[in-house]
């Protein structure tokens, strides 16, 4: 063989390793350094080959796309773009301004890992918030930080069911209790971190709680109510309706409306709540009371609903009968002389009372009379004078049920009278009573002012009462005073409505 020939076939073997060399990257294959560099590899593979390279330092791939850092041909921006800054993006955490060895010549130390520590990983911490989560959710210039911590992006731009900064876990999260824009609607109270139904008054802000559905009552329909002005205005906080009848004609059918009554000696008025119409009736801070007598003060009529807070009702046949209604009382004091009960449930009717006081100093009548209908007691006291019971059923009081509440009477009589069905559980009464707490006879000293129907508890107030009752959620955050009350799951508690 010549030499000639053996050049020509030298050349045909080099020729044929060029080709096949050349045939392991696709001509037709975008290259990522042409695309925009990094970029185009987190929006082709996400997270698995985020990082773009110009194949002379890696294992070549189609587009250029690898997974870990390509220290030495790392084209970040794309070949058009700025790539010295590609390892300022990344970072190796040793401030040498070099590859992580020490020495500062940028060449790595051969582990392969991009930043010289030798433990595998890169400083950056994401490219999105979706590579971040739990304390640290937002991702702000590529490294995960508190929502408290983060300057340019916020929970809500990131994850709109999600809007609220947990300040304290670092955390996003739907709600917190300075935060619950995001809760609206049927639910338009925070615990726990999530939107929930509203269950007091103080979560609706300007109106009221409707009890019944969890939602707050509209806001553009709440009238002020003073008795005590010349003369009656349109409703508002500084021009009063004189009568809480003006408002409640405001209320159609099937509608809601909040009153609040502003009227600082007693308001002399009966309110009668008609079918179909839904009533919140608030005071205005300490004071507010209503009182009339020969009539009921306040009655709720079948298919009616009320929601009453913060008011001093006294007087009347009773104060506050429910008639086929249904009614909510929240830190009320229903007391005073009355000529049936101070509250009675008739005609099929539902009550539903918490932290509120109930009853007289020298009553003949019960502090609530269960005629017929289902009454609710939570974290109430109840006090009767001379030959009348806490509570009277006419028909063994089914479906009701009394629970962290007080219930004493002047006499030897009874506290509880005819309710055989009726549910006591921790609570306290001078009557042994299933494993309620026994206080034995009563002493009207254990009360502030006894003999004024103020039942606030004195110091002289049993000690075995401050552990009688089991807090559970949904019993109200407060006493009758708005004093907070232990809000852990059955966390031991005030008997009654007051917290001394």
């Amino acid at each position: 063989m010549n030499s000639r020939q053996i050049f020509f076939m030298g050349f045909g073997f080099v020729a044929g390793l060029s080709l096949s060399a050349s045939a392991c990257i696709s001509v037709d294959t975008v290259r990522c350094i042409d695309a925009g560099g990094d970029s185009y590899c987190e929006a082709e593979h996400g997270a698995s080959q985020r990082f773009c390279s110009d194949n002379s330092c890696v294992t070549p791939t189609d587009d250029g796309c690898v997974a870990e850092v390509p220290t030495a041909c790392w084209i970040c921006n794309g070949k058009d773009g700025d790539n010295e800054s590609c390892e300022d993006v990344a970072g190796d955490g040793d401030g040498d301004e070099g590859d992580g060895d020490g020495d500062g010549d940028g060449d790595g130390d051969g582990d392969g890992d991009g930043d010289g520590d030798g433990d595998g990983d890169t400083s950056m911490d994401c490219m999105s918030s979706e590579d971040c989560g739990g304390g640290t959710p937002l991702c702000e210039d590529a490294v995960c930080v508190a929502c408290g911590d983060a300057a340019g992006v916020t929970c809500g731009a990131v994850n709109p069911a999600l809007p609220a900064c947990d300040d304290g876990t670092g955390e996003c999260v739907q709600c917190t209790e300075s935060d619950a824009l995001a809760c609206t609607g049927g639910t338009p109270a925070c615990k726990g971190r999530v939107c929930v139904q509203c269950d007091e008054h103080a979560q609706c802000g300007a109106s009221a709680c409707n009890m019944s559905t969890g939602a707050c009552m509209p806001a553009n329909r709440v009238w002020w109510v003073n008795q005590a002005v010349a003369a009656s205005g349109n409703g508002s906080e500084g021009s009063p309706f004189k009568t809480i009848a003006e408002a409640l004609a405001l209320i159609g059918a099937g509608e809601e409306g909040t009153v609040i009554v502003a009227t600082v000696n007693p308001h002399a008025e009966a309110v009668s709540v008609p079918g179909g119409k839904t009533l919140a009736l608030l005071g205005d801070g300490d004071g507010a009371s209503l009182e009339i007598q020969g009539m009921p003060v306040i009655q709720v009529n079948s298919n009616a609903k009320l929601f009453a807070q913060g008011l001093e009702v006294s007087g009347g046949t009773s104060s506050v009968l429910c008639f086929g209604g249904s009614a909510w009382l929240d830190r009320m004091a229903v007391v005073g002389e009355a000529e049936n009960a101070n509250l009675e449930v008739a005609g099929n009717g539902y009550v539903s009372v918490r932290n509120s006081f109930l009853g007289g100093k020298s009553n003949d009548g019960p502090a609530l009379l269960l005629t017929s209908g289902q009454a609710t007691i939570v974290y109430s006291t109840l006090v009767t004078g001379v030959d009348a019971p806490a509570i009277s059923c006419a028909a063994g009081g089914a479906g009701s049920s009394v629970r962290n509440s007080l219930m004493v009477s002047r006499s030897n009589t009874p506290e509880v009278v005819g309710c055989d069905s009726l549910d006591v559980t921790t609570s306290a009464l001078e009557m042994p009573l299933g494993d309620n707490l026994a206080l034995g006879e009563m002493d009207i000293g254990w009360f502030q002012a006894f003999n004024s129907e103020d039942f606030h508890l004195s110091p002289n107030a049993p000690a075995e009462l401050a552990t009688a009752a089991v807090w559970f959620d949904g019993d109200g955050t407060t006493d009758v005073d708005g004093d907070p009350r232990p809000t852990g799951e059955g966390t031991p508690d005030y008997a009654g409505a007051d917290i001394p």
